[in-house]
């Protein structure tokens, strides 16, 4: 099974790393706020990927290993159908 990063890379290596660019639109839910990742980015520092999202509930980045389940699959799904 491939991982989530696994699944992040590709997407990034094939794909804008901008979702709106890609015209890609989806939800993540935070404690029942939908939150709307506008792109990723990958940090050679922290060697980590981050979900950059900006909205009137949140406003900057979120590692995606630190997201729950839920929103690894929703992520996951979107990262599959993508490339």
């Amino acid at each position: 099974m491939i991982s989530l990063q696994e699944l992040a890379m590709d997407f990034m290596h094939r794909n804008d790393k901008n979702f709106y660019a890609n015209d890609i639109r989806f939800n993540l839910f935070i404690y029942g706020h939908p939150i709307y990742p506008e792109s990723i980015w990958y940090s050679d520092k922290d060697d980590k990927i981050y979900l950059h999202c900006n909205c009137g509930e949140f406003d900057g980045d979120l590692d995606i290993d630190s997201l729950s389940k839920e929103n690894q699959k929703i992520l996951s799904d979107i990262f599959k159908a993508n490339i």
